[in-house]
């Protein structure tokens, strides 16, 4: 039998209570807006990993027969279960009707083409994984065009097929938004929020109907190379981590505001549009985050979490696993799936959405 002192068991109780506290904090910083009080924002980004760490510390008390601890903890998840339901989701996908109209659609942070996992591979992964993927539109964040002149990796026989298959394309080459498509597209103007580049607004006729669809690009971190590299470095290395973490602490809280009202700019565009509509793209931000939530109050809806069943994470470099890219959904819209293609030629992670095409609103 192990004995321990009534000064560690306190000290154990304490940290469990501190612990479950910082637990709700970062699953409610969500709730707050970004302006006020922007370390609530910080706070949501660490939720997976202090939640993970919760559960393991109430089955470590279960384990020790410590059932008033372990309650308490239990309590506490069920305080959190609706911020922890947007990040952990308990769905499964489905199958579409038979015959029933089917769109696919591939949103991916392209990374202007790069290849950051085979530098020196000949050819265009992004162009060939497109290819391969033949979803019926393609939404790319970071790319600015589909040419020799925008893409860092590029194949004039691929890119010749991309422009056989997707013979509708939209995109100026002003900013790094850009649409490839199968069906007809039309370009909707939301007069300020053009100007402001965070997105592009358009529709997609597609055989049986015309769906909306707005390819978003929200406001980054805007982190230099050091910074985003900040958990590979070593304890040896300690005092430059915690300057480096100050700084991008304060980085993100100037941040957070700015990508809340690009949100706003994006649904004050959308809400007076009387057809089905999807958001996706690189919303920089996680589940049950503000941004996120905003999604949620104008009555959209998440796709990934309609049709999966656990976490998942979209960005893939310097150890920062996140869930940044988001497809969100309003209307005659029924989620089939969502898959992640595990491919790293850019930071982020593809994703491919089915929807089945309902009839009405």
């Amino acid at each position: 039998m192990i004995i321990v002192s009534p000064l560690i068991k306190l000290g154990l109780k304490i940290a469990t209570f501190v612990v479950y506290l910082i637990t709700i904090f970062c699953c409610y910083g969500g709730y707050i807006p970004p302006e006020i009080f922007p370390l609530g924002s910080v706070a949501v980004i660490g939720m997976p990993v202090i939640v993970t760490l919760s559960a393991a510390i109430v089955i470590l008390w279960l384990c020790f027969g410590r059932w008033i601890m372990a309650l308490i903890g239990v309590g506490m998840f069920i305080l959190c279960g609706a911020p922890i339901k947007m990040w952990f989701p308990m769905n499964s996908p489905t199958e579409a009707e038979p015959g029933a109209p089917v769109l696919t659609l591939l949103t991916w942070n392209a990374l202007h083409g790069s290849d950051l996992e085979k530098p020196d591979y000949e050819g265009s992964r992004l162009l060939e994984t497109i290819l391969e993927v033949n979803a019926d539109v393609v939404c790319l964040q970071e790319v600015y065009c589909i040419d020799k002149s925008c893409l860092t990796h590029f194949s004039q026989s691929t890119a010749d097929s991309i422009a056989r298959i997707y013979p509708y394309q939209l995109g100026d080459g002003t900013y790094d938004l850009r649409i490839l498509s199968k069906y007809p597209l039309r370009h909707i103007y939301f007069g300020s929020l053009y100007s402001y580049r965070l997105a592009e607004c358009f529709t997609v006729k597609t055989p049986t109907r015309e769906i909306a669809m707005v390819n978003v690009h929200l406001p980054s971190y805007v982190l230099d190379s050091k910074e985003k590299q900040i958990l590979k470095i070593g304890d040896s290395g300690m005092a430059e981590k915690k300057k480096l973490g100050r700084k991008i602490v304060h980085k993100m809280e100037r941040t957070f505001p700015q990508r809340a009202e690009g949100a706003e700019k994006v649904l004050g565009g959308v809400d007076e549009l009387a057809m089905p509509t999807i958001i996706c793209g690189d919303f920089n931000d996680v589940p049950a985050s503000w941004t996120y939530r905003l999604f949620l109050k104008r009555g959209f809806m998440d796709a990934y979490d309609a049709t999966n069943f656990f976490p998942t994470h979209t960005f893939n470099t310097n150890m920062m696993y996140v869930h940044l890219d988001q497809i969100f959904y309003r209307g005659a819209l029924r989620p089939l799936s969502v898959d992640r293609i595990n491919i790293r030629c850019s930071d982020h992670y593809p994703l491919v959405a089915k929807f089945q095409i309902l009839e009405g609103y």
